[in-house]
């Protein structure tokens, strides 16, 4: 048996190990092609299933990661396969409102209100979001801001709008104790 050298250039690993160039056998066999070989037939596989199981599997890792909270995880696992345009826009609100949701409980407020800028360009706001903004812009001091997210909301009928209203009037005007 005869016996190659392979320079460690062209090794897959190089370090210090590898310096030597490792030795591999030579051998003369010649493969037959494909078709003449029994043990290898072509079986020709649907891609379609495939890529939607993929597809799947990434859009459920996505909901899973949402649901225990992890939003970074959950646009990670999103990107994994090609998503429908519906699934795709429906895994960015939830993205999205979890992202804002964890800002606003960090008192990061100007951050919470860039995450639901966002997504309102892509979903209109609901009722509890607007909420969470009007409650952003009162702990921002923007009184102005936060009384017309609280009027609107509080049309609705929403007690957290009601509150928050009552929560302006407290911090707008307090009221002295004597």
């Amino acid at each position: 048996m005869r016996f190659s050298v392979v320079p460690a250039a062209l090794s897959t690993r190089t370090t210090a190990v590898t310096a030597r160039a490792p030795l591999r056998p030579v051998t003369n066999r010649r493969r037959l092609p494909s078709a003449a070989r029994p043990d290898r037939r072509r079986r020709s596989r649907p891609r379609l299933p495939q890529r939607r199981t993929r597809e799947d599997a990434a859009y459920g890792q996505s909901l899973a990661y949402l649901r225990v909270g992890l939003s970074n995880n959950a646009a990670v696992a999103a990107t994994r396969a090609p998503q429908s345009r519906e699934r795709a826009a429906e895994l960015q609100i939830s993205i999205l409102a979890d992202r804002a949701l964890a800002a606003y409980g960090a008192k990061r407020y100007r951050e919470t209100l860039i995450y639901l800028d966002q997504r309102a360009q892509i979903k209109r706001e609901t009722v509890d979001l607007m909420v969470l903004r009007g409650y952003c812009y009162l702990n921002l001091k923007m009184y102005g801001d936060a009384e017309r997210i609280f009027t609107a909301a509080a049309a609705t009928g929403s007690k957290g709008a009601n509150r928050g209203l009552a929560d302006l009037r407290q911090a707008t005007r307090p009221e002295t104790s004597g």
